[in-house]
């Protein structure tokens, strides 16, 4: 639209444990990198991030093993869509 501004998204996930907050539980932790140089989003220390979501890891119990990759496919594309 007229008069809006393109603002570039790099968006990072990584499993991670989150087993003081849940009892041992794990997710995706969805953060953005945006517009900001790599030297310094490289860098842990800087805490050049933004926590955006936590992506669920499901636990789907199905006998047929490729239905149990097409659910937690179709959860995480559902959860992109709500972020």
């Amino acid at each position: 639209p007229e008069g809006g501004t393109v603002c570039g998204v790099i968006l990072s996930s990584d499993k991670t444990n989150i087993t003081n907050m849940c009892g041992g539980r794990v997710a995706h932790p969805l953060i953005s990198l945006a517009n900001i140089k790599m030297k310094v989003r490289n860098k842990a220390s800087s805490h050049a991030f933004l926590l955006l979501a936590l992506m669920p890891i499901p636990q789907f119990i199905h006998p047929v093993p490729r239905m149990c990759s097409v659910l937690q496919e179709r959860l995480f594309h559902q959860c992109l869509d709500i972020v």
